[in-house]
């Protein structure tokens, strides 16, 4: 009990949630996915990089497929980049119809997105109260934050993971360079601060991260080595692979504790999940 209540201050008292994942509208074909599911919601941007849609039909959503692939045309049919959008955009939407439940919502089946109004940013403010419920300012004295996206049985799942130690420097609000320094107990040893990555076989387990980090290390133990941190035991190297521009973790299986260490310009910080066999 003593450990929990020390980890639970040395990593900020992060909160483990396993998003469930819903679909909200039945799948046949290609044609018929992007016909039948097709959206329609308002662009409304969050800080300097981040974006939710509100749409009356499913409410506030982040849209997480790959901005470099996916297709995006202005109100003229013009191929645009994501990035272009601007607030109070009115888009319809195109994708499998498979999103995850967390708040917001996570849609990461898009294949295309079309301007169909140009709109007001002014349009944007009735959301405002959604984006001040959503939105907080990235903590500068913090790591990034991290999260694991799956997909079973065309449920797609989002699982954010919390963070054990960390070495951190950053420019205050003076401009002054401070570091900040947060040791760990092993991973092994966190107990149920380990958050549930719940799989039925073999499963690609896409890492995200609030920034990018330039460099990452996965190492996996055996799950009956829970507890057992004390003792040191040597882990195995599991292989981060680079697929379409994400970080992945191929065929991950159940049974594993896993310990990621990232590392950015700024520091490094490890986080901690558990593979558990549904």
């Amino acid at each position: 009990m003593k450990g929990k209540k020390y980890l639970w201050l040395l990593i900020g008292c992060a909160v483990i949630i396993g998003a469930a994942a819903a679909v909200f509208y039945g799948v046949k074909s290609k044609k018929a996915v992007d016909e039948g599911n097709a959206v329609t919601a308002m662009y409304v941007p969050l800080g300097e990089s981040g974006h939710i849609f509100v749409s009356e039909e499913i409410g506030a959503f982040e849209v997480t497929a790959d901005k470099e692939t996916l297709e995006v045309v202005d109100v003229e049919g013009e191929k645009i980049a994501f990035g272009q959008l601007t607030k109070g955009n009115i888009v319809r939407i195109y994708g499998n119809g498979v999103m995850a439940e967390s708040y917001p919502g996570q849609y990461p089946g898009v294949s295309r997105i079309e301007v169909t109004k140009e709109g007001s940013p002014s349009d944007a403010d009735q959301y405002q109260e959604i984006v001040d419920e959503i939105y907080t300012e990235p903590d500068p004295a913090e790591p990034p934050a991290m999260h694991i996206e799956y997909t079973t049985d065309l449920a797609n799942t989002t699982v954010f993971i919390n963070r054990g130690g960390y070495e951190w420097v950053y420019m205050d609000k003076d401009g002054l360079s401070n570091a900040v320094v947060a040791d760990s107990i092993p991973v092994l040893d966190w107990g149920d601060l380990l958050a549930d990555v719940v799989l039925s076989g073999p499963t690609d387990l896409t890492l995200g991260f609030t920034e990018e980090p330039q460099e990452i290390e996965a190492v996996r133990y055996d799950s009956s080595l829970a507890g057992k941190g004390n003792e040191r035991p040597e882990g195995e190297k599991a292989a981060v692979a680079k697929k379409e521009g994400k970080l992945v973790i191929e065929g991950a299986e159940g049974g594993y504790i896993y310990e990621i260490t990232a590392v950015w310009e700024n520091g490094r910080a490890t986080f901690g999940f558990i593979t558990v066999e549904q």
